[in-house]
Parts: C-alpha cells; structure tokens; sequence
C-alpha cells in the first residue's frame, strides 16, 4: 500500500490461489468448521506467515501492524504459533478497511498469522491487505535480471505477471522502484508481438536484450553489468541486483517481500544476499530447497521436498530459525545481490550452466544469506531426469569449486570426488556418462584461461552429442526384440502402479543396497548375466540396481523417453584405461592445475574479460 512519504513498508501481501501461478489452497490458508456451521478461515498457509525471528535478527522492524480491507467476516483474531492472542468484532455487512498491531515487540520467535470468521449470510464476501511496518531505513532499487533461452512462453507469463501486478500497480511502492532486464541467449523474443507489447508499454521499466548464447553464466553475468552499467550512467539508483531462472514460474509477490526487507534490514547485514526458494512444479506444495550447502564436493539439501501444506512443515525450525547465514548458497532460479558483492571486479565465473551459482555463492558468503517464505519460484524438479550433458559440466565445474574453495585437502577431495562420478557410471553400465566425466576432468585441467577461449555454444554443442540419445519406447522398437519390448511395457506398468511420482520422489521406495558380492564382482561384472532380458531403471535407482543385468532401459517416467545401454566387456576395458589415465593426471596435474585456478581465476571473472568473452566472434 502505497503511503505519503515513502515511510511505511509493505513488507507482504496477503496471497491467494491464482490460476497463473498456484491454486494449491493449503498453501495460502486452512478452513476450519466452528460451532453453528461457522467457518473459521486460518492464514496460516505457508504464503501467509510471518516469520518473526529473521525479522528480529536482520530487520530494524520494531512494529508490525496487520492492514486488511474486509467484507463478509464477522471477526478478526491474530494468531501467534497456533494461540490465538487478540480478537476484533468486525463489521460484516459493508466494506471497510483496519489497521491492527501484532505484538511484535513481545515476541522473537515462531511465526505470525491470522484468522477470520465468515458471516453465513453474506454469499461472496472480499478480503485483500498486507503485512506492514511504520518506518524505512534504507533506499533500494532492484534490477531484475531474467537468463533465457527460447523459453518464450514463461517469459511471457511472467513479465505479464509482473507487468500487471507489480510495474503498473502504482499503489506499490516498489513499483517505482524495479527495472527488468532480460537478456535473450535465444535471440527470439523480438519476433514476438505480445513479448514487445508488454516491453512497449512499461515505461521503460522492461528491457530486452540479445546476448551470445553463453549459457546462464554469460546471460546472468551480462544482466548484472547491465545493472552496473546504468548505475554508472545514472539511469537509476541501483542497490540490487535480483537472479530470477526463464524456466520457472514467479510469484510476483516475491518483488514486494524483497523491497519490503531491503528497505527495512540492519545496517550490520545491509549486503546480506537473499536467497530464493525452489518449490516443484510438478508438486507445487514441495519444497525442493531453501538454501543449500556445498561441503566437501558434494550438495547438501537439507529438508528436501518438505510437503508444506501442512502448516507444521511450513513453520519447522529449518525455515523459520536463524544462523547459518555463512555456510549456505541460493541457486539462481531466484537470488537477491547487493551491488557491494556484484562489482566489475567480482563477477561469476563463464561455465556456461551448472555450479556458477554455488561457486559465486560460496566466493561471497561472508555477506551472509536469508531466505523468506514467498520469495522464490516454481521450477522443475530434477530427481527424475538423466544427466546427459550435464555429467561434463558437473565434474568440470565442481573440480574447479574444489580447486577455489575446499579449505583442506583439495587433491584428496577431487579424487575422492571423480573417483565416485566414474564408478557410478562404470557400475551402471553408462559408457558415455563415463567418457564426458573423464573430457570435464580433462578440461579442467586445462586452466581458468583455456575456459576464457572457449565458444560457449560450439563446446555445449559438441558435448551434447556426445550424450545418450533419449527415444520412447515405440521408437526403440527396430532396435529391441518383440519379448524386451513387452517385459519394458510391463515393467513401466508396475513401477507405475506400485509408486507414484510423488513416492519416487519422496524416495520412499526401498533402494538397493550394496552387499560384499557387489563390491568383490565389481556389481557382477566378474559374474554372468542372470535371465531377465532387459531390465528397466530410473535415475533414482540405487547404482546397484544393474546387478549382474545384460541389457538396461534408462526411463524417465515424466517425458517417458529412455535409452538403452548394456554389458560390453569391450567398453568395460575401456573405462579400465580411464582409470589408468585418470590416475596420472592426477598425480602430474592436478596440483598445478589447483594453483592455476587459485592464482589466476581472477583475471577472468572482471568486467573487461567478460566483455571480451560476451563479444560476437
């Protein structure tokens, strides 16, 4: 609610389900029967909570009032961990507007909500309001910096989203004080009319730009120079600069939240990152992560698919406590910089995809990290899904993660790390997994320089065709027997019937553990192949799941596509030469390999290299 002056924040609008962003309603609020059929409505959704102990710790807040516009509701309560701790008699017949006070001053931890009581006899009845506070500390001044390539269909859903909600709604003040940036790798939005209508009627506050398609580090990168670049010319007072993925669905509320907590944080915390949460498109009452940590070579993700419909979830201590302000990361799908940590001397790393945010994240964690209910985006999960091209990427870039910030035992951890990514694929029977694992070890060894020289696009080109070719079942039928082509059929229909998606990924199937046999057989490669013809696996399968199998079915139940894959002892000889090389280069290159990126990956994280990566060759 926009106030004269500029003095009192919106910190978070009251959400409801919204058939363009989510129409779960437990995540929004609960309806609970009272006595004579009264129904009582709880704001208790995971949307609508105010956590207060983040507050406390990074917010100058000293008050917080409740401002709601009613019609229909007989009554108000506030509502503090489920006690209910002040109730308002409320006029239901016509509509007017309150202002109420939580006892914010008495209270440092848990959560805020309320509830209202519906009058029976009003049919439709209006609610809209926001959680406020009285005073602003701080200016701010967001540049929204979008990555995409050829997902025009989201970005036209959310700049719609946000043009509407958020740019045009003058009685938000943060809608004076955003510019959206997106930087186009695709190079299509400017062939799409409606794209360039919303761009043509937002004042200026929306650009499109073309970008080489440098993957999302070269795309990011370049939205956060655009940002430093027109804080440079004057064009507007930038603070922040605010990661959000093409690929995912935003709740523009998210822009409110993040004004709201910038304007009011502590002086001490006033670089703090805030971070974005990942809730599954899939099941979008999970959610996939708030805040990750990268500790030894590997991602840890605490809580993952938290089902928080249920408002116990919604308020464990995992999302409303503070601390490890220091230790966690946000991934990019949705992440808040200040412009004291994004500088023309401290800019990501061009890995083109995957490990850019956790290297920049973990480069400037002493700024500390928060993460807030509302603020972050629906993406698509990744459990079910192979990695493909991904292998080189994750082993190149997570090798250059442990060489830049492993604080002990850096050569230890690479191998213990590639050792496992090779094993693995070697154990699954994923021949080209193996290979793109031992090009990104390869590749790694070459240099933060050799990274600077490479064409982004021809280089992803080329490892995406070193990858499994991916092919649903009706089109493997040439090359698969009429038998393995009906035992797949039945056994995609019992992994189907037995699980569902969501018990998949929940994981609560039982995985297969790995026994002494395994171990001393190398998974069964020293044994023989036991009588099933083709054996069907996911990629939440226990590695161990290929035991002594001759022929495998790599499914992916979403798309239902899959590959195929099978023993050769051939191919297995060939991973036995991996190994060899792989040790030598470790023991010759991979010290010097360590220093190089130490010593010198600075010279290519600057404005100047990246302009000189960025330019069009």
């Amino acid at each position: 609610m926009r106030q004269d002056g500029g003095a009192m924040v919106q910190l978070q609008s009251i959400l409801f389900p919204d058939s363009h962003v989510c129409q779960v309603e437990e995540l929004y609020f609960h309806r609970y029967n009272q006595i004579q059929e009264t129904e009582r409505i709880d704001f208790d959704g995971y949307f609508n909570l105010f956590y207060i102990e983040k507050r406390k710790k990074y917010t100058q807040i000293e008050e917080l009032s409740l401002q709601l516009t009613l019609y229909g509701y007989k009554e108000l309560i506030l509502v503090h961990d489920g006690t209910d701790i002040k109730t308002l008699t409320l006029s239901s017949t016509e509509r007017r507007s309150y202002s109420v006070e939580f006892p914010y001053e008495n209270v440092n931890t848990g959560a805020f909500w309320f509830a209202l009581i519906r009058d029976p006899s009003i049919d439709e009845p209006f609610i809209s309001g926001s959680y406020i506070t009285e005073k602003m500390w701080n200016p701010v001044h967001i540049g929204v910096d979008i990555c995409t390539f050829r997902r025009e269909a989201y970005v036209q859903r959310n700049l719609q989203q946000l043009k509407e909600r958020i740019l045009d709604n003058r009685e938000l003040e943060v809608s004076e004080h955003v510019t959206v940036y997106v930087i186009d790798n695709g190079k299509t939005l400017s062939h799409i009319d409606t794209i360039k209508a919303l761009q043509n009627t937002s004042e200026g506050k929306i650009h499109i730009l073309e970008n080489k398609n440098a993957g999302g580090a070269g795309g990011f990168t370049r939205g956060m120079m655009e940002v430093l670049q027109a804080k440079k010319r004057q064009e507007a007072p930038f603070t922040h600069v605010l990661l959000m993925d093409d690929d995912a669905v935003v709740e523009p509320d998210a822009l409110v939240r993040i004004y709201g907590f910038l304007a009011t944080v502590r002086e001490e915390w006033k670089n703090i990152t805030l971070g974005g949460t990942m809730l599954r498109e899939d099941f979008p009452y999970m959610l996939f992560c708030a805040g990750e940590w990268w500790k030894n070579g590997t991602i840890v993700r605490p809580e993952m698919n938290l089902d928080i419909r249920d408002r116990e979830m919604a308020t464990t201590q995992y999302l409303t406590e503070t601390g490890n302000e220091t230790e966690r990361y946000s991934g990019w799908w949705c992440c808040c910089y200040s412009l004291e940590t994004v500088r023309e001397d401290n800019l990501p790393i061009p890995l083109f995809i995957h490990y850019d945010d956790i290297e920049f994240g973990v480069r400037n964690k002493n700024q500390g990290i928060v993460f807030l209910n509302g603020v972050g985006v629906w993406h698509k999960g990744f459990e079910l899904l192979f990695s493909g091209a991904n292998m080189y990427y994750d082993t190149r870039n997570n090798l250059m993660q442990i060489a830049l910030h492993q604080e002990k035992g850096k050569k230890q951890c690479a191998a213990r790390f590639y050792l496992k990514m090779l094993t693995v694929a070697m154990i699954r029977m994923r021949y080209k997994d193996a290979e793109l694992i031992y090009r990104g070890l390869r590749d790694f060894l070459k240099g933060p320089e050799w990274l600077h020289e490479q064409e982004p696009e021809q280089l992803n080109n080329e490892i995406r065709g070193l990858t499994y070719q991916m092919k649903i079942l009706e089109d493997w039928k040439d090359e698969l027997t009429e038998d393995e082509v009906l035992a797949l059929q039945r056994q995609i229909t019992a992994r189907m019937e037995r699980f569902s998606l969501e018990e998949i990924i929940k994981k609560k199937t039982v995985k297969k553990k790995a026994t002494l046999l395994h171990y001393l057989t190398l998974n069964g490669w020293l044994l023989p192949t036991d009588s099933e013809k083709i054996t069907l696996t996911l990629s939440t399968d226990s590695p161990f799941s290929t035991f002594r199998k001759r022929k495998i079915a790599c499914y992916e139940p979403v798309s239902g596509r899959m590959f195929l894959t099978q023993r050769s002892y051939k191919k297995f000889l060939r991973l036995v030469t991996i190994y060899w090389k792989s040790f030598w280069l470790f023991l010759f290159k991979l010290g010097p390999a360590i220093r190089d990126y130490k010593e010198h990956m600075s010279s290519v994280t600057n404005q100047r290299r990246w302009e000189e990566y960025l330019e069009e060759k």
